[in-house]
């Protein structure tokens, strides 16, 4: 069976959210119920949090998480995450975003097995369909267009596919769009290889690492989740979260 260690990457500037990844929901530091919610996945050899800030580390440690100093300037989460995994020894890396509080260790173990039962695939993330109308012309949600065999064909943070409303009625049942979440599986020489490509127009223009990989030509295959999204970008987002962890009672 390949090795599996789950990363998440956590620092505490954010320019939307500045402190998030301390900031409380249901009681505990967001980094922290991201920790607890891959610490379930069943895939993993390790979980281990990767910051830059003292303060999350302590956080961390004192609610009893594995979690790592790193030094240096990394354009992107899954940067870090490449910086950690090049001492570990393992198969597979996955990236879970520190500001993914409910996800749940399902979607987490699926990224993974995406890896693990398709010899071709380099990265996997995970993608849900939109059932709210107000998403699909917010940029805080990243949408995620595929092909038939699952493989991303782009992310953005403008609506795609585009289509013309003229104030009809949407019917998102019938309309294919996909919110992204932010996971990310690498195979470990993968993981390495898409560090060291550096920063693509596509990534800077979208503010989005994964364009990385498509504009160098990589495939990125994608599993789909009914899961509702729960990412933390800004105070209104944590207030959501809040009732869907209140409903989950």
């Amino acid at each position: 069976m390949p090795k599996v260690i789950g990363i998440i990457p956590a620092r505490y500037a954010s320019r939307r959210f500045p402190g998030k990844a301390l900031a409380t929901l249901g009681g505990l530091p967001i980094v922290v119920r991201v920790y607890n919610q891959a610490k379930k996945a069943t895939i993993f050899d390790d979980v281990i949090v990767a910051t830059d800030d003292q303060r999350i580390f302590d956080t961390v440690s004192q609610h009893d998480g594995k979690v790592v100093m790193t030094t240096g300037n990394y354009i992107c989460g899954s940067e870090r995450v490449a910086a950690v995994a090049k001492d570990l020894k393992a198969d597979i890396f996955v990236n879970i975003q520190g500001d993914e509080p409910l996800i749940s260790p399902q979607i987490i173990e699926k990224v993974a097995n995406c890896l693990i039962d398709n010899p071709k695939a380099l990265m996997s993330t995970a993608c849900s369909p939109i059932t709210d109308i107000e998403e699909i012309d917010n940029p805080n949600v990243v949408k995620v267009v595929m092909d038939k065999n699952n493989r991303a064909l782009y992310f953005s943070r403008s609506r795609v596919p585009w289509f013309e409303t003229r104030g009809r009625e949407i019917d998102l049942k019938t309309i294919p769009i996909f919110h992204h979440f932010g996971i990310y599986g690498f195979t470990a020489e993968f993981l390495q290889k898409f560090r060291s490509l550096g920063q693509s127009n596509l990534e800077i223009i979208e503010s989005l690492e994964q364009l990385r990989a498509l504009e160098n030509g990589y495939d990125i295959y994608c599993v789909s989740s009914k899961q509702i999204y729960t990412g933390i970008d800004s105070q209104e987002d944590l207030f959501k979260a809040e009732q869907l962890l209140e409903g989950m009672r």
